[in-house]
């Protein structure tokens, strides 16, 4: 199911407008709320249709899928880079490769509450990175928290 929202009017061509114009335009929204309400068909509709678009916005918050998107399009970024990229010792410990393992090891802590498939393509990323990039996600038994019995 596709929901269809309506449109909202990019900034006109303020060419030509003389100094009041321009300031009216830019501190009065008023024709711009104006142009949807006339699309929606009335302020009723208009209220509802934000009302919709924030519960959409609170109910489809599905991380599993949030997750699978960032690791598609994380993925096609970074075919983009050389794989030499982040060999010098200034780029090779950055916040990327800091924040990539904080990911990787919480889908490894959370992998039986989460989706297969995210788990599965998670994996993948992560084995691609470390061959492509020579990159090592292992977990640190250092960073492990420290039990100290008293």
């Amino acid at each position: 199911m596709m929901m269809r929202f309506c449109k909202v009017d990019k900034k006109k061509d303020t060419a030509g407008f003389n100094a009041a114009e321009l300031t009216r335009y830019y501190m009065d929204s008023t024709p711009s709320i104006d142009s949807l309400i006339a699309q929606c068909g009335s302020e009723d509709e208009l209220l509802g249709e934000l009302q919709i678009a924030f519960v959409v916005f609170l109910l489809g918050h599905v991380y599993s899928a949030f997750y699978k998107h960032f690791i598609r399009s994380l993925h096609y970024h970074l075919r983009e880079t050389p794989s030499d990229f982040f060999v010098d010792i200034v780029s090779r410990n950055n916040f990327l490769t800091t924040t990539l393992k904080l990911f990787f090891e919480a889908l490894r802590e959370e992998q039986a509450e989460l989706d297969v498939e995210l788990c599965a393509r998670g994996e993948k990323f992560k084995q691609h990175l470390e061959k492509y990039f020579s990159w090592d996600f292992s977990v640190d038994e250092d960073d492990d928290p420290v039990v100290v019995e008293l």
